[in-house]
Parts: C-alpha cells; sequence; structure tokens
C-alpha cells in the first residue's frame, strides 16, 4: 500500500499559519501587559473617549459632566414655566463606572472574541450609557421651592369642640405634591436622547389625607357623653404643677371601640425628668413628700368621668387614707409600675377624652355618640365607721404632766358604691368597687423630763420660776382635716343626663 504524500507547500503554509496565529497571541499579550488604551470607536454623549489612558478618559467625563451641569432644561405646569440648570438639580455622571466600561470594552472574552469585538467597534463605534443621576436631597429641595405655590400638603378631617361643648367636623383637604420619581426618571431620558431643549411638564400626583371627613364622621363622635371636675389649693404650687402636667398628657385622647386604656401608660412614670415636682403622697398611710403628689386627684377626676360615661371600668383601687376632693367611695389612687386606672371603651364609637386643670380645678370631658347614651348617677354611701385608736409616747422634752396631740387621729370607714343607668324609665344598678380606708391614731406626747425644785433667791418672792423653759417652743400640732362623709342614710349623688 502507498502511502499518501502531502506536497511540501502545504506543509509551508501551515507552518505560516501556526506562526502567525502565535504571533497574534504574542500581539495582544504584549498590548495587554501596557497600560490599557480605549479602543478607537468608544464615545460617550458625543466625547470620543478612543486612544485614551484611563487617567485620561477620568478627565474627559468630568469635563463633560461640567458641560451638562450647566445646561439649562425647561420645567412647566400648567401657565407657569421655569428655567432651571441641571447642576442645580444635582445631576453627576459615574465616571469610574464610565471609565470602566469605555477601558473594557473590546478585552473581554476569548482573544478571537476579543478580535472580533474590536473589529466591529472600530467599523460601528461603540456609544456608552451617560450613567447619569440626580441626587435626590438636592433636586427635591429645588423643585420643592420652585413648585411650592402650586402644590399643598394634604390636611386630615378633624373634630372641632365649641366653648359650649357641641362637636362639628371640619372637612379633610386633599393634597397636591410632585411625582418626583417621574420627574427625576423623565430628565435623565430626555438627557440621555441628547435633548435638553424640549420643555418638560412637571408631574403633579393627587394625595389623599390619613383621615378623611368619611373617616371622621365613622368614628361617631357627636357630642358630650360626661363630665366631671374636682378643686384643688391652688396656693399649694407644687401639687397644682403635677396636677396640670398629668391632666396635659391625658388631653387629646382618642379612643378606639374595644381599646383598653391604663393611666400608668398614658401618664407615664412621675420622675423628675417627666416634669414632676415633690408633693405630699399617701404612703403607708401617712402623707410624706414624693414625687408626683397630685397625680391621683387626676386619676381619681378621670374614673368619676369614666363612670359617668358609662364605659366599663377594669381595675380601680381607693386610698389607703380618705381624700377630701371626692365622696368617700369614689376616689381611683395610682402608683406606677404597681397600682393602675384601667378601663375599656366598650361603646361602638370611638370616644374623645378632653382635660383641662387651671384656677384650682381640673375638669376631664369624655365625648363620645350621645344620641343614645343612657342618664348615669354614681351613688356612694359609709357602711362602716372605723375609730382611731389613741397612742400615748413619751416625750422627754416636755415636763411631767404635759401632753400634746402631736398627730390628730382619723376615722377610717369602709365605703360602697353603685353606679345607677337609667334606660326607658327604668335603671340598672351596677356594683361598683367597694373601698376600705385605715383609720388615723392619734398620737399623744406625754412629758418625762423632771420639774426642776423651786429656789427661793435673796430678794426674791419665794416663788418657782414659772417662764417657758430655753430649750425651745413646744410640738405643734399637725393640722390634718376629716373628711365628712355625712351620716350613712344620706348617699352622695352625681349624674348627667344622656342627650
Amino acid at each position: 500500500m502507498s502511502r499518501l504524500r502531502i506536497p511540501l507547500f502545504i506543509y509551508a503554509g501551515l507552518t505560516v499559519s501556526a506562526l502567525l496565529v502565535v504571533a497574534a497571541f504574542l500581539g495582544i499579550a504584549a498590548v495587554e501587559g501596557r497600560s490599557p488604551v480605549v479602543f478607537p470607536g468608544v464615545s460617550v454623549y458625543g466625547v470620543e473617549l478612543g486612544g485614551l489612558t484611563e487617567q485620561e478618559c477620568r478627565e474627559k467625563v468630568r469635563d463633560l459632566e461640567t458641560r451638562l451641569r450647566q445646561t439649562p432644561i425647561t420645567l412647566t405646569q400648567g401657565d407657569r414655566v421655569w428655567r432651571v440648570e441641571l447642576g442645580e438639580l444635582g445631576l453627576r455622571l459615574d465616571e469610574e463606572r464610565i471609565t470602566a466600561q469605555a477601558v473594557t470594552a473590546g478585552r473581554s472574552g476569548f482573544y478571537v472574541s476579543q478580535l472580533f469585538e474590536r473589529s466591529r467597534i472600530g467599523r460601528n463605534g461603540l456609544r456608552l450609557d451617560l450613567e447619569a443621576r440626580l441626587e435626590q436631597e438636592c433636586f427635591r429641595r429645588v423643585i420643592g421651592e420652585l413648585t411650592a405655590d402650586i402644590t399643598c400638603p394634604p390636611v386630615d378631617a378633624r373634630y372641632h369642640i365649641g366653648d359650649d361643648d357641641t362637636v362639628q367636623i371640619i372637612p379633610h383637604q386633599d393634597g397636591y405634591q410632585v411625582d418626583f420619581d417621574r420627574l427625576s426618571a423623565a430628565i435623565l431620558e430626555q438627557l440621555q436622547r441628547g435633548d435638553t431643549r424640549t420643555p418638560l411638564a412637571i408631574p403633579l400626583i393627587h394625595v389623599t389625607p390619613e383621615y378623611t371627613t368619611r373617616d371622621i364622621e365613622a368614628m361617631g363622635l357627636t357630642g358630650l357623653l360626661a363630665e366631671f371636675s374636682t378643686a384643688y389649693d391652688p396656693t399649694v404650687v407644687n401639687r397644682s404643677y403635677n396636677i396640670s402636667v398629668a391632666a396635659s398628657v391625658l388631653n387629646n385622647l382618642l379612643v378606639a371601640p374595644g381599646e383598653i386604656v391604663s393611666f400608668n401608660q398614658i401618664v407615664g412614670p412621675r420622675s423628675s425628668e417627666a416634669g414632676y415636682r415633690t408633693a405630699p403622697v399617701i404612703i403607708k398611710n401617712e402623707f410624706q413628700d414624693g414625687l408626683g403628689g397630685g397625680v391621683c386627684q387626676v386619676s381619681t377626676t378621670l374614673y368619676n368621668a369614666v363612670l359617668l360615661a358609662n364605659l366599663e371600668v377594669l381595675e380601680r383601687k381607693n386610698h389607703s387614707l380618705p381624700v377630701n376632693y371626692v365622696p368617700v367611695g369614689r376616689d381611683a389612687t395610682v402608683v406606677y409600675g404597681a397600682i393602675d386606672l384601667k378601663f375599656r371603651n366598650n361603646s361602638e364609637s370611638y370616644v374623645y377624652i378632653k382635660t383641662a386643670a387651671g384656677n384650682g380645678r381640673v375638669t376631664v370631658k369624655i365625648f363620645g355618640d350621645h344620641r343614645n347614651h343612657p342618664r348615669v348617677e354614681i351613688k356612694s354611701w359609709i357602711t362602716e365607721t372605723l375609730d382611731y385608736r389613741t397612742v400615748y409616747e413619751n416625750d422627754e422634752n416636755l415636763e411631767q404632766g404635759k401632753e400634746v396631740v402631736k398627730q390628730a387621729g382619723l376615722r377610717g370607714y369602709r365605703a360602697q358604691a353603685e353606679r345607677w343607668i337609667w334606660r326607658n324609665g327604668t335603671v340598672e344598678k351596677e356594683p361598683l368597687p367597694a373601698s376600705f380606708y385605715h383609720p388615723v391614731p392619734e398620737i399623744i406626747a406625754v412629758g418625762t423630763r423632771e420639774t426642776p425644785a423651786a429656789i427661793a433667791m435673796p430678794g426674791g418672792n419665794g416663788l418657782p420660776d414659772t417662764s417657758p423653759p430655753a430649750e425651745g417652743p413646744e410640738p405643734l400640732v399637725p393640722v390634718v382635716s376629716e373628711p365628712n362623709p355625712g351620716p350613712e342614710t344620706q348617699p352622695s349623688f352625681d349624674r348627667i343626663n344622656g342627650r
């Protein structure tokens, strides 16, 4: 069998081709080894970048950004026209991204693919995206200033309580604002097309408020459900101040149907950081100075208003001693983190709480759907009176035979209360939490100091010296007012007629 002979010129041709391929690869490698330059035909926004190094490319992009920032555009809205430079709107170019795209053009993929890509760029050119953006803080601020007189924020519908406690609904107002996202996209799209002369209409969007007139009407506030006031001494400055602070926190409280209100959660800790001052409070059946003295008068006033509004009381506790601003059995003490006043809005409408404190009175008003609100009365009475005991304490500062009242005694009480709810001429009697008030013992100081013997001085009359001792005045007798609950057969009433 004879072998196939390949002509010598074919061997020569294959050898030359191989050498050319090797030379091409070596040439590409040599080029890649040098500092890269942008291949001819690469441009951005009409600016030729071919033949530039990476640093030179960045400088070209910066120059382009400067020129574009000085370019004015026209914005319109109705018959209003504004001209503003793109730089004022925060135009920026991403020079790093543009430069990276320019340098890597024709340098991705296999070597053969790169050759074809470079050939295509050389024939047809490669126009890079502008990679522009508008800095939003600057853009929104400038556009907002330009359109301030044609835009307006929405206004919620709201209730207005008149001086005569009538309820009026103030309708909502729709708002109109610039659609910043659409406007920003339109400006950049127009810029990318190279069209900065065509006016752009500023798009506006209709904005509905959070609470519309229909929303407020659905809340069902039509009038006053209940009102209760208690008196305090305005000359006791710190206590009066604490009452004002606590009442102001409760003011304008809106309670949804079924919502539970916690006095402690709403008012918060009674601390100096919250603005409270030191005033008398009841601690361990004694009046002592403490932060927030007077807050319990606000909780008591709220408790009575809640009862008259026919809301559901979930938690209430009386003071350990009687207080003089409400009848026995109708107070509500609070201690943050320990004792709370809680109630539930068990009606089908919202309730709205208004408070006021000043000129020696704190008032709580509760508004809701008064159209079917029943007449409510509160009855309280004493079931047992507890006499106080008398305690004698020796006092070496007093002479033998002398007695001084150091603490006046107070009677204690057990009391009951009821809420009377009138509907269609009949009354429903609802028992309220019972109350127990501790008696306060009377403390009498008994003198134990021996009386010195009388010494007749020369020229004297022989009688003992009856002038007061030099140690100081006798201890003062504290004045503690005792409540005047009245006889058990005379209950106390408070009521508000349903409307």
